[in-house]
C-alpha cells in the first residue's frame, strides 16, 4: 500500500493500497475501514504503528484535497461570494467617505470665511449690508466723553441751583455766579436733613429722565411723539424758569431800595441774570439731550455690528458641532473600510490557498480507526485485558492525532489553509 509505505514493522508482506478512484464518499469510508483493518493485521494492532499510519493517511488526504480543483472551487465559493460582497461594500463606503470629506471641507471652508467676516465686518460693515456710518465708532466715543462732562456739569448745576432756590438764604455779598453755584450745597443740605439732601441729590435725574424720554420719542418719529417732545421742552424750560425766578428774586431783594418796584415776572423778564440762569441750565440740558441721542444712535449702530457678529459666532458654533459629527462619521467609515480591507486580504489568501473538509477527514479517519480496532478484537489473539488495553491505547493515539491537527472541533465544517509566501 503506497499510502502506508515503510509503516509495517511486523510481517512485512504486501502493502494494501487505499482506493483513490472511488465513486462516492461512502465507498471511501469502506476503503479506509478495510485499509485500517489490513494495516492493523500487519503490525498486530500496535498503537505506535497506528500513530504513523494516521499521519500518513492525513497527508494523503491533504494532497488529494489540493489536487481536487473542482471540489476546492466548491468549498471556496462562500469565501468568493463574501469577498465580492466586501468589495462592493468597500466601494459603497468609499463613495460615502468621499462625499462626507467633501461636505467636511465645505463646512471647514465656511467656518474660516465666517471667522474672516467677523474681523472684516468691524472694518467695513457696509460691505455686509449693515447701514452704519464709517466713523460711527469715533462719534460714539467722542459723544460718550462729552456726555460724561455734560452730565457732571448738569449734576452740579441743578444741585446748586435747586438748593439756592428752595433752601438757601443769600447774604448781601452774594453775586450771580455764587447764586447759581454753591460749593456748600450738599453739606448744608445734609445738615438740614435727609429730605432736603434727597431732594437736591435726585432732582438732576429728573432732567436726565426728561432727556432720555426725548431720545425715545425722537427715535420713533410721529406727530404724537413730536408733540410729546415739544411738551417736554416746555416743561423743562418752565422748571428752569422757576429756578431762575427764585434765585433772581433773592438776588434782587438783596439790592432792592425803597424806590425799586416789587419783584415780578415783568421785572424778571427784563433782568439779564434771570435769562443767564435759565440758559445756563436749559441750553446745557438741550445739548446733553442731543449728545445723548447721538451716542444712543451710534451705540445702536455698534449693536447692529455686534448682533451681526453674534449671529456669525452662533453659526460657527453650529457648524463646528456639525464638523465634529462629520469627523466622527468619517472616522467610522474609515474604520469600516480598514476592517473590510483586512477581511478582503484574508479572503484572498483563503481563495489562493486550499480548504480541508474537517468532517470528511474525521469520518474517514474514524473508519480507519474502527477497522484497526476490528482487527484487534477479531483477528489478533490476545487476552481480554490486553485487548482492552490495546483498544484504549488506539483511542488515545487517535484523539492525540486529531488534537495535534487542531481538528477536534464541531463548530465549523472546514479548515482553511491560507496562501503563504
Amino acid at each position: 500500500m503506497g499510502l502506508l509505505k515503510s509503516i509495517a514493522q511486523i510481517k512485512p508482506t504486501r502493502k494494501p493500497e487505499v482506493k483513490e478512484n472511488t465513486n462516492s464518499f461512502e465507498d471511501q469510508k469502506v476503503t479506509y475501514h478495510e485499509d485500517g483493518r489490513s494495516t492493523s493485521r500487519l503490525c498486530q494492532g500496535r498503537s505506535e504503528n497506528l500513530q504513523a499510519s494516521l499521519s500518513a493517511i492525513y497527508h494523503k488526504f491533504e494532497n488529494n484535497c489540493k489536487k481536487e480543483e473542482e471540489e476546492q472551487v466548491k468549498l471556496k465559493q462562500p469565501y468568493v461570494t463574501e469577498l465580492k460582497g466586501k468589495r462592493t461594500l468597500m466601494l459603497t463606503k468609499g463613495e460615502e467617505l468621499q462625499i462626507e470629506k467633501k461636505k467636511l471641507e465645505e463646512k471647514e471652508t465656511k467656518v474660516e470665511k465666517l471667522r474672516s467676516d467677523i474681523v472684516n465686518v468691524r472694518r467695513s460693515p457696509q460691505d455686509y449690508g449693515i447701514p452704519v456710518e464709517r466713523k460711527s465708532s469715533s462719534k460714539f466715543w467722542i459723544g460718550t466723553i462729552l456726555l460724561t462732562f455734560l452730565s457732571v456739569y448738569i449734576f452740579i448745576f441743578y444741585i446748586s441751583t435747586s438748593f439756592s432756590a428752595f433752601f438757601r438764604t443769600f447774604d448781601p455779598s452774594t453775586e450771580l455766579f455764587g447764586g447759581m453755584f454753591y460749593p456748600k450745597a450738599l453739606q448744608e443740605a445734609y445738615d438740614a436733613g435727609a429730605l432736603e439732601l434727597g431732594f437736591i441729590l435726585f432732582i438732576p435725574f429728573v432732567f436726565f429722565g426728561l432727556g432720555y424720554l426725548i431720545h425715545v420719542f425722537m427715535h420713533k418719529q410721529s406727530i404724537g411723539n413730536i408733540f410729546k417732545v415739544i411738551l417736554l421742552f416746555i416743561t423743562t424750560f418752565i422748571f428752569d424758569a422757576l429756578l431762575a425766578y427764585l434765585i433772581d428774586e433773592k438776588l434782587y431783594n438783596l439790592n432792592k431800595t425803597f424806590e425799586d418796584p416789587e419783584f415780578s415776572l415783568s421785572v424778571a423778564f427784563s433782568s439779564p441774570s434771570f435769562w443767564v440762569i435759565i440758559f445756563a441750565g436749559f441750553v446745557s440740558y438741550i445739548i446733553w439731550g442731543l449728545v445723548f441721542d447721538i451716542v444712543m444712535k451710534e451705540h445702536a449702530d455698534k449693536d447692529k455690528i455686534e448682533n451681526y457678529v453674534k449671529s456669525l459666532e452662533d453659526e460657527i458654533k453650529n457648524l463646528i458641532q456639525t464638523v465634529n459629527k462629520q469627523n466622527e462619521t468619517i472616522e467610522s467609515l474609515e474604520e469600516i473600510i480598514r476592517g473590510k480591507k483586512v477581511r478582503c486580504s484574508e479572503l484572498e489568501d483563503i481563495i489562493d490557498g486550499f480548504i480541508l473538509p474537517i468532517r470528511n477527514y474525521k469520518a474517514l479517519s474514524s473508519e480507519y480507526l474502527q477497522g484497526w480496532q476490528e482487527c484487534i478484537t477479531s483477528e489478533i489473539v490476545l487476552g481480554p485485558d490486553q485487548t482492552k488495553d490495546y483498544l484504549n491505547e488506539c483511542i488515545k493515539v487517535y484523539n492525540t492525532h486529531i488534537a495535534q491537527l487542531d481538528l477536534n472541533v464541531d463548530d465549523y465544517q472546514n479548515k482553511v489553509y491560507t496562501k503563504t509566501l
